[in-house]
Protein backbone atom coordinates (compact mmCIF):
# COMPACT_ATOMS: atom_id res chain seq x y z
CA UNK A 1 0.00 0.00 0.00
CA UNK A 2 1.09 3.65 -0.92
CA UNK A 3 1.42 6.02 2.05
CA UNK A 4 -1.44 8.04 2.53
CA UNK A 5 0.22 11.70 2.32
CA UNK A 6 -0.13 14.59 0.01
CA UNK A 7 2.61 15.46 -1.45
CA UNK A 8 6.44 13.86 -1.20
CA UNK A 9 6.87 11.17 1.59
CA UNK A 10 8.91 12.57 4.24
CA UNK A 11 12.22 11.33 5.46
CA UNK A 12 12.02 9.71 8.94
CA UNK A 13 14.57 9.48 12.41
CA UNK A 14 14.19 8.15 15.98
CA UNK A 15 12.93 10.50 17.97
CA UNK A 16 12.59 8.74 21.27
CA UNK A 17 10.84 6.13 23.06
CA UNK A 18 6.44 5.92 23.84
CA UNK A 19 5.55 2.62 25.57
CA UNK A 20 8.95 1.41 25.19
CA UNK A 21 8.78 1.32 21.82
CA UNK A 22 10.90 3.86 19.53
CA UNK A 23 8.97 6.59 18.07
CA UNK A 24 9.49 7.87 14.38
CA UNK A 25 9.37 11.88 13.73
CA UNK A 26 9.02 12.82 9.94
CA UNK A 27 11.67 15.75 9.11
CA UNK A 28 9.09 17.72 6.97
CA UNK A 29 6.38 18.11 9.67
CA UNK A 30 8.00 17.13 12.96
CA UNK A 31 5.11 15.03 13.87
CA UNK A 32 5.62 11.39 15.68
CA UNK A 33 4.79 8.10 14.27
CA UNK A 34 4.06 4.51 15.77
CA UNK A 35 6.49 2.53 13.81
CA UNK A 36 3.94 -0.40 13.88
CA UNK A 37 0.35 0.88 12.79
CA UNK A 38 1.87 3.35 10.61
CA UNK A 39 0.18 5.79 12.30
CA UNK A 40 0.85 9.45 13.08
CA UNK A 41 0.08 10.20 16.84
CA UNK A 42 0.84 13.70 17.55
CA UNK A 43 1.41 16.84 15.45
CA UNK A 44 0.51 18.20 12.20
CA UNK A 45 0.00 14.96 10.02
CA UNK A 46 -1.79 13.67 13.56
CA UNK A 47 -4.34 11.29 11.91
CA UNK A 48 -3.04 10.25 8.68
CA UNK A 49 -1.60 6.62 8.39
CA UNK A 50 0.47 4.84 6.31
CA UNK A 51 0.28 1.51 4.54
CA UNK A 52 2.88 -0.85 6.42
CA UNK A 53 4.43 -4.36 5.37
CA UNK A 54 5.51 -7.34 7.16
CA UNK A 55 9.20 -7.11 8.06
CA UNK A 56 9.82 -11.08 7.82
CA UNK A 57 13.46 -12.36 9.34
CA UNK A 58 15.73 -14.09 6.59
CA UNK A 59 19.05 -14.65 5.43
CA UNK A 60 21.21 -13.14 2.36
CA UNK A 61 20.93 -16.18 0.47
CA UNK A 62 16.95 -16.26 1.22
CA UNK A 63 16.77 -12.65 0.12
CA UNK A 64 18.90 -13.36 -2.80
CA UNK A 65 17.17 -16.18 -4.08
CA UNK A 66 13.69 -13.99 -4.27
CA UNK A 67 15.53 -10.52 -5.84
CA UNK A 68 18.15 -11.58 -7.66
CA UNK A 69 18.90 -7.58 -8.15
CA UNK A 70 19.27 -6.81 -4.85
CA UNK A 71 21.48 -4.71 -2.86
CA UNK A 72 23.31 -5.79 0.38
CA UNK A 73 24.84 -4.32 2.83
CA UNK A 74 27.52 -6.45 4.80
CA UNK A 75 28.52 -5.12 8.21
CA UNK A 76 31.82 -5.64 9.73
CA UNK A 77 30.88 -5.89 13.17
CA UNK A 78 31.46 -9.99 14.76
CA UNK A 79 28.53 -11.93 14.68
CA UNK A 80 27.90 -14.86 16.96
CA UNK A 81 24.36 -16.88 16.30
CA UNK A 82 24.21 -17.91 19.74
CA UNK A 83 25.22 -14.69 21.33
CA UNK A 84 22.17 -13.04 19.25
CA UNK A 85 19.28 -15.37 20.15
CA UNK A 86 20.13 -15.46 23.32
CA UNK A 87 18.94 -12.08 23.61
CA UNK A 88 15.50 -13.21 22.80
CA UNK A 89 15.52 -16.68 24.20
CA UNK A 90 17.10 -15.40 28.12
CA UNK A 91 14.03 -15.48 30.04
CA UNK A 92 15.82 -12.82 32.87
CA UNK A 93 15.79 -10.21 30.35
CA UNK A 94 14.98 -7.49 31.90
CA UNK A 95 14.21 -4.18 30.40
CA UNK A 96 16.50 -0.90 30.67
CA UNK A 97 15.15 2.04 33.48
CA UNK A 98 14.93 4.71 30.19
CA UNK A 99 12.36 2.34 28.60
CA UNK A 100 10.37 1.01 31.51
CA UNK A 101 9.84 4.95 32.49
CA UNK A 102 7.68 5.03 29.11
CA UNK A 103 5.19 2.56 29.86
CA UNK A 104 1.81 2.66 30.08
CA UNK A 105 -0.82 0.20 31.98
CA UNK A 106 0.83 -3.21 31.04
CA UNK A 107 -0.87 -6.65 30.39
CA UNK A 108 -0.11 -9.02 32.90
CA UNK A 109 -1.29 -11.95 31.67
CA UNK A 110 1.88 -12.79 29.75
CA UNK A 111 5.41 -12.15 31.05
CA UNK A 112 6.77 -8.44 30.34
CA UNK A 113 10.07 -9.80 28.43
CA UNK A 114 8.42 -12.47 26.65
CA UNK A 115 9.05 -13.34 22.99
CA UNK A 116 6.63 -14.28 20.21
CA UNK A 117 4.50 -13.74 17.01
CA UNK A 118 2.03 -11.09 17.05
CA UNK A 119 -0.59 -11.25 14.30
CA UNK A 120 -3.51 -8.86 13.18
CA UNK A 121 -6.08 -7.52 11.46
CA UNK A 122 -8.38 -5.24 11.35
CA UNK A 123 -9.65 -5.21 15.47
CA UNK A 124 -8.57 -8.79 15.48
CA UNK A 125 -5.20 -10.04 17.02
CA UNK A 126 -4.09 -12.92 18.55
CA UNK A 127 0.08 -13.79 20.35
CA UNK A 128 1.77 -16.83 19.98
CA UNK A 129 4.22 -17.17 22.33
CA UNK A 130 8.04 -18.71 20.94
CA UNK A 131 7.32 -21.29 24.13
CA UNK A 132 4.29 -22.55 23.20
CA UNK A 133 5.54 -23.05 19.77
CA UNK A 134 8.30 -24.55 20.45
CA UNK A 135 5.99 -27.05 23.13
CA UNK A 136 3.83 -27.62 20.30
CA UNK A 137 6.57 -29.25 17.82
CA UNK A 138 7.87 -25.72 16.46
CA UNK A 139 3.93 -24.61 14.92
CA UNK A 140 0.44 -24.34 15.32
CA UNK A 141 -2.38 -24.98 13.54
CA UNK A 142 -5.39 -22.17 14.04
CA UNK A 143 -7.95 -20.18 12.72
CA UNK A 144 -7.13 -16.43 12.85
CA UNK A 145 -10.10 -13.50 11.22
CA UNK A 146 -12.22 -17.17 9.78
CA UNK A 147 -9.02 -18.11 7.64
CA UNK A 148 -6.69 -21.39 8.43
CA UNK A 149 -3.84 -20.01 9.67
CA UNK A 150 -0.51 -22.25 9.96
CA UNK A 151 2.62 -20.39 12.73
CA UNK A 152 5.76 -22.00 12.90
CA UNK A 153 9.18 -21.30 13.70
CA UNK A 154 11.08 -21.01 10.69
CA UNK A 155 13.94 -23.79 10.46
CA UNK A 156 16.58 -20.97 8.69
CA UNK A 157 16.27 -18.23 10.98
CA UNK A 158 14.27 -19.72 14.65
CA UNK A 159 12.06 -17.25 14.38
CA UNK A 160 8.13 -17.84 13.77
CA UNK A 161 6.12 -16.75 10.70
CA UNK A 162 2.37 -17.43 9.81
CA UNK A 163 0.82 -17.83 6.77
CA UNK A 164 -2.82 -18.53 5.56
CA UNK A 165 -3.12 -22.12 4.74
CA UNK A 166 -5.26 -25.39 5.68
CA UNK A 167 -2.96 -27.32 6.60
CA UNK A 168 -3.86 -31.12 8.22
CA UNK A 169 -0.20 -32.54 9.00
CA UNK A 170 3.21 -30.51 9.46
CA UNK A 171 6.85 -31.41 9.65
CA UNK A 172 10.08 -30.26 9.18
CA UNK A 173 12.75 -31.50 6.86
CA UNK A 174 15.91 -29.65 7.33
CA UNK A 175 15.23 -26.31 6.22
CA UNK A 176 11.97 -27.07 4.41
CA UNK A 177 8.49 -27.53 5.85
CA UNK A 178 6.64 -30.18 4.66
CA UNK A 179 2.69 -30.13 4.47
CA UNK A 180 0.27 -32.62 3.56
CA UNK A 181 -1.11 -33.42 -0.12
CA UNK A 182 3.44 -33.03 -0.94
CA UNK A 183 3.17 -29.00 -0.27
CA UNK A 184 6.03 -27.31 1.31
CA UNK A 185 7.41 -24.17 2.38
CA UNK A 186 11.22 -23.42 1.68
CA UNK A 187 13.09 -20.22 2.65
CA UNK A 188 9.04 -18.76 3.25
CA UNK A 189 8.12 -19.65 -0.48
CA UNK A 190 5.03 -22.02 -0.93
CA UNK A 191 4.89 -24.90 -3.23
CA UNK A 192 2.54 -27.57 -4.28
CA UNK A 193 2.73 -31.23 -5.03
CA UNK A 194 4.22 -31.19 -8.38
CA UNK A 195 6.88 -27.94 -7.30
CA UNK A 196 5.15 -25.21 -9.09
CA UNK A 197 4.98 -21.96 -6.61
CA UNK A 198 1.71 -20.77 -5.20
CA UNK A 199 1.03 -16.94 -4.05
CA UNK A 200 1.96 -16.90 -0.40
CA UNK A 201 -0.64 -14.76 1.91
CA UNK A 202 0.10 -13.76 5.28
CA UNK A 203 -1.48 -11.55 8.37
CA UNK A 204 0.08 -8.46 9.00
CA UNK A 205 2.60 -9.83 11.53
CA UNK A 206 5.56 -9.01 13.74
CA UNK A 207 8.04 -10.83 16.15
CA UNK A 208 7.91 -9.02 19.27
CA UNK A 209 8.25 -8.88 22.88
CA UNK A 210 4.53 -9.35 24.58
CA UNK A 211 4.37 -6.08 26.60
CA UNK A 212 5.46 -4.01 22.71
CA UNK A 213 2.52 -6.39 21.28
CA UNK A 214 -0.04 -5.72 24.10
CA UNK A 215 0.45 -1.88 24.47
CA UNK A 216 0.06 -1.49 20.87
CA UNK A 217 -3.20 -3.29 20.41
CA UNK A 218 -4.94 -3.52 23.94
CA UNK A 219 -6.20 -7.13 24.93
CA UNK A 220 -5.40 -8.90 22.43
CA UNK A 221 -6.23 -12.97 21.94
CA UNK A 222 -3.36 -15.58 23.20
CA UNK A 223 -3.03 -18.38 21.76
CA UNK A 224 -2.91 -20.98 24.29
Amino acid sequence: MAPEFEGKTPDFVNSGLYDGLFVMKDEATGSLWNHVTGEAMYGPSAGQRMGVGNLLQMTVKVALEREPQMLVAISDRPFNKAGHTARYTNPDTEMMELFTLTLGKEDDRRPRMEVGLGIWLGDQRRYYSMDLLRERGNFVIDNFAGRPTLVYLDPITSTPQAIYVAASSVSFEGSDVILDQGRKIVSGRFFDQNGAELKVERPQQMFTRWYGFALTFPEPDIFE
